[in-house]
């Protein structure tokens, strides 16, 4: 049996000859297993940056009190008992370090907003499935809606507006200091006369004063009248040499 390795990053595969003495001759092509590369994930990426993510139990615990909740919330939330607390306190230093200072409020500042923010879009996007439900069946016809279903439409419906989709499109644009990894964001300075305009509504409007500027100065420049070249005739010009006839 010979093996042949797939070209373009392919993984290679297995080829298997038979052998030429037996009475069917041909090619067996076996595919090589593929191995289990799972894509990266954003969560796992953010529950990665707290700190024992390795034991789950501790790691969750940390997450709760990130978010402010009391030693007792957390632990309720967790679902981790008070007594376990107090024997990861006494047998683990590093996670007595985490739990409260200067570590603590480290973790305040730089992973909860994330986790909040990630666990409220995810609980949005099912209601925002829960909503396709009622409306899919409304607008098929009402009648088929029940009592129940009829109250959520009418409570749902308000929520569909501009105003909203503005508001969800600037949710879910993040903070320059809280994007995904590996992602950036442009951003573009204009200055006037050397003074920096800050603002995406000041920015528009000296880019319209510039613009009238400039077209206020080509449409004086067009008023000017041609120059015309002007003759003097015979007359001499001053600082003109004349030719002496001496030859030099």
């Amino acid at each position: 049996m010979a093996e042949q390795e797939g070209f373009g990053g392919h993984s290679p595969s297995a080829i298997s000859y038979d052998d030429p003495q037996d009475e069917e001759v041909g090619v067996r092509v076996v595919e090589s297993g593929k191995a289990d590369i799972e894509p990266d994930d954003y969560e796992e990426m953010l529950i990665a940056r707290i700190p024992l993510n390795k034991n789950p139990r501790k790691a969750s615990y940390l997450s709760y009190r990130a978010a402010g909740f009391s030693v007792r919330e957390s632990c309720a939330l967790a679902e981790v008992q008070f007594g376990t607390v107090k024997k990861w306190r006494r047998e683990d230093a590093e996670f007595r370090e985490w739990e409260s200072g200067e570590k603590l409020a480290w973790l305040q500042s730089n992973v909860a907003n994330d986790l909040t923010q990630m666990e409220f879009m995810r609980n949005f996007r099912l209601c925002l499935r829960l909503d396709k439900k009622i409306l899919f069946r409304a607008a098929l016809g009402l009648s088929l809606l029940t009592e129940r279903e009829m109250e959520v439409l009418k409570v749902i419906r308000k929520h569909y507006t501009p105003q909203d989709i503005i508001a969800v499109q600037r949710a879910l644009q993040p903070e320059p200091d809280h994007m995904p990894p590996g992602s950036y964001k442009e951003s573009i300075t204009v200055t006037v006369e050397g003074r920096q305009v800050e603002g995406e509504n000041a920015r528009r409007l000296a880019a319209r004063e510039l613009l009238e500027n400039f077209e206020a100065g080509k449409r004086a420049l067009d008023a000017l009248p041609e120059p015309t070249e002007q003759s003097n005739g015979d007359k001499l010009l001053e600082g003109e040499i004349l030719n002496s006839g001496d030859g030099n």
